[in-house]
């Protein structure tokens, strides 16, 4: 269930971090469609994956398309070592030289922007009962009158968003991409998107939509996967059938408690999301395709393995914020699946885990003996 627990942001001596895995693991050559570990050792890379490198025959790659690979992760690798910096960087040059042009976007207007439908979902999920058998009943009362739709145990979907609001928000979008302002990529698998906290929609607009709405419905709806939002990651991600555009997305699962996917613009063919499943369980033979009208959103457990399937005309347009839980997260990243040691950062790369009760990574490095001046939590690298 929801907690009542303060907001990251609100507790005293509270900063930002993310686990030292953020530069160790999940590096994704799109060629192979493979993830890697590498943490700048470039013989136990080698090592570690000398059989796994084949080509669609099952054939060993040459050496060269090895190298290449590698060459590859190391870029992504520092990339990520320098992502903090060069996004201060950014932030202070958009809040200088960015020109609003729906200064209104930025600041949630519930009865403009959010559909009745999910006002109506958000205050009787609010609102119901805390006993099993009192949230079973409100839910099948909520699914009769086509509020919410369950398509597998733990996938809900739900209209989110009005015609008025996704029409701001991608004029306003397409508006800042005009500007020729630098943006970054969204995530380590979408080239195209922007991350909205970079943009300003954080305080007025992303925050209450998160603390307010969404924590009443991933309490209700999962949870076994939250103890309370209280902090998150947004961005947009754009498919487009066009050469050079993101025509599909590999398997994957989020670094994430809970994720909503809201689809905001677009006109296309193909491109579902297919489901399979929670990371930490068998993988489904039959997955669950999930196609979104504009303004409509999937919730479901960052952990639930999915996949963009390949667009084939058009393009579309996504807002997915990644929801995260502290009292879960602290416990066990869910990007390497272990007891998080974690490396100061700026609040734009924050993953939501505190101190304490996580370690910071230089007091394991310490207890294991190892180099300090080799210790990845250098802040000079992190901001």
């Amino acid at each position: 269930m929801a907690s009542s627990q303060p907001r990251k942001e609100e507790l005293s001596g509270s900063s930002a971090h993310m686990c030292e895995c953020r530069v160790t693991h999940n590096f994704f050559v799109r060629s192979i469609g493979m993830h890697f570990e590498y943490d700048g050792d470039d013989a136990e890379f080698q090592h570690r994956y000398a059989g796994q490198l084949v080509d669609g025959d099952g054939d060993a790659l040459s050496s060269l398309a090895v190298a290449g690979i590698l060459a590859e992760v190391r870029e992504q690798r520092a990339e990520r070592l320098q992502a903090p910096e060069e996004s201060l960087a950014r932030v202070q040059r958009i809040e200088q030289s960015y020109r609003r042009l729906h200064p209104e976007v930025y600041t949630i207007d519930p009865k403009a922007f959010l559909a009745e439908s999910f006002l109506e979902l958000v205050e009787a999920l609010r609102g119901c009962q805390t006993s099993l058998r009192g949230v079973s009943s409100s839910l099948e009362n909520l699914k009769s009158r086509g509020l919410l739709q369950e398509k597998r145990p733990g996938l809900w979907t739900f209209k989110v968003f009005t015609e008025a609001f996704c029409d701001l928000l991608e004029t306003e979008l397409a508006n800042f991409a005009a500007s020729g302002l630098p943006c970054t990529a969204p995530n380590t698998m979408n080239r195209h998107g922007v991350i909205l906290a970079e943009l300003g929609f954080y305080p007025g607009l992303l925050n209450p939509l998160v603390y307010e709405y969404v924590d009443v419905l991933a309490g209700q709806l999962l949870p076994d996967h939250t103890e309370g939002l209280d902090s998150y990651r947004a961005f947009t991600v754009l498919y487009d059938a066009a050469v050079d555009g993101d025509r599909d997305l590999a398997l994957h699962y989020d670094n994430a408690e809970v994720t909503l996917n809201v689809n905001i613009g677009g006109s296309w063919a193909g491109g579902q999301v297919a489901f399979y499943g929670l990371a930490t369980e068998e993988e489904s033979d039959t997955p669950a395709e999930i196609s979104l009208q504009r303004g409509h959103g999937v919730l479901h457990a960052g952990l639930d393995m999915h996949k963009a399937l390949p667009i084939t005309s058009g393009r579309r347009h996504n807002l997915v914020i990644w929801c995260r839980s502290s009292r879960v997260r602290n416990q066990l990243c869910p990007m390497c699946f272990r007891q998080p040691c974690v490396l100061p950062t700026c609040k734009y790369f924050d993953e939501g885990f505190t101190v304490p009760p996580c370690r910071l990574a230089c007091e394991k490095h310490s207890e294991t003996g190892c180099n300090p001046n080799s210790c990845h939590s250098d802040d000079d690298l992190y901001g």
